[in-house]
């Protein structure tokens, strides 16, 4: 009876997380209304975002950090580099390897970006109450934990791992360092 329970409180619990995809969709529609940058799609610059955080990736590993199809994010990259947002060079060690970098313009791309992002977001917040502000804030650190989750399972499901062992493990350290993650240590 209790773990019926369990998973009908999980599975409603589910269901109302829908609102983060929406709280995405609406802040990169905001973003992009006062974006001094040109307009990118939102894959667009999640590759630019990858490749500013992993110089020289290339396009197999791009595309696995990304949960995406190589041939997809080859598409993509060809329009960055079009645009002169990011370079294509060929690995000396492996010709059959292209390793991507940030040009300056896609550095600069990025960093008006975020900065729009923050300014958007922010003001959002600053209009909600102290209250809502601190339940955002306090929220943040258990998202984070389930992202871990469905990434990990996400990348266990691809190479036919069991993640059971690995969350398992991950709980009990959630749990041994709880008192971190209540004072928002992982913040």
């Amino acid at each position: 009876m209790v773990v019926m329970m369990a998973q009908n409180d999980s599975l409603e619990l589910a269901r109302q997380m829908t609102v983060l995809g929406a709280l995405g969709r609406v802040l990169r529609r905001a973003v992009r209304r006062v974006a001094s940058v040109d307009r990118l799609s939102m894959a667009q610059v999640e590759v630019l975002r990858t490749v500013e955080a992993n110089p020289g990736i290339g396009t197999r590993a791009a595309a696995e950090q990304l949960q995406l199809v190589p041939n997809t994010v080859s598409t993509i990259i060809g329009e960055l580099v079009t645009a002169g947002l990011i370079t294509r060079v060929r690995d000396e060690a492996d010709r059959r390897v292209a390793r991507l970098n940030l040009t300056a313009q896609g550095e600069k791309h990025l960093a008006s970006w975020g900065e729009t992002q923050d300014s958007v977001l922010g003001a959002a917040l600053e209009r909600l109450d102290e209250a809502d502000r601190n339940a955002v804030r306090e929220a943040l650190p258990a998202v984070r934990r389930l992202l871990a989750v469905l990434e990990t399972d996400s990348t266990d499901a691809r190479d036919g791992t069991d993640a059971r062992d690995r969350t398992d493990a991950r709980d009990r350290t959630d749990a041994r360092d709880g008192a971190d993650s209540k004072d928002g240590a992982d913040s």
